[in-house]
């Protein structure tokens, strides 16, 4: 059995996490020892069950899901040929077919919800 890293970095680990869950995708945690410098605040391995398919549209459900969930958000994917794809504005059939060829995911929440934003104006 194979896995997928998906580095988490800023707000992103929570949402990310509570959209993998509802979504029935299987993932392991990476513990990081402190005083080891990292980019991410995190790597969440996702489980890649030999010849499931309907992983690749779970995990695709959830990076859309992440995507529209509040502004300032990202997912760069990087495919096993070093091609960097940004996700958003991807369908989830066009997020399956980049995930068949993944190397790994970086999800990223830089911004505040909408409605954040709108009881802060």
């Amino acid at each position: 059995m194979s896995s997928l890293p998906v580095h988490v970095f800023k707000d992103s680990f929570r949402p990310f996490i509570e959209l993998l869950n509802e979504n029935g995708v299987q993932y392991q945690l990476h513990v990081t020892r402190s005083g080891i410098p990292m980019a991410s605040s995190g790597v969440v391995e996702i489980i890649q069950a030999i010849g499931a398919t309907s992983m690749w549209a779970g995990l695709a459900a959830v990076l859309v899901a992440f995507i529209k969930g509040h502004t300032g958000r990202k997912v760069i994917i990087t495919t096993k040929d070093n091609t960097i794809i940004h996700a958003e504005g991807l369908t989830s059939a066009e997020l399956e077919r980049i995930l068949e060829v993944a190397a790994n995911v970086a999800v990223i929440d830089m911004g505040k919800s909408e409605s954040d934003q709108q009881s802060s104006n």
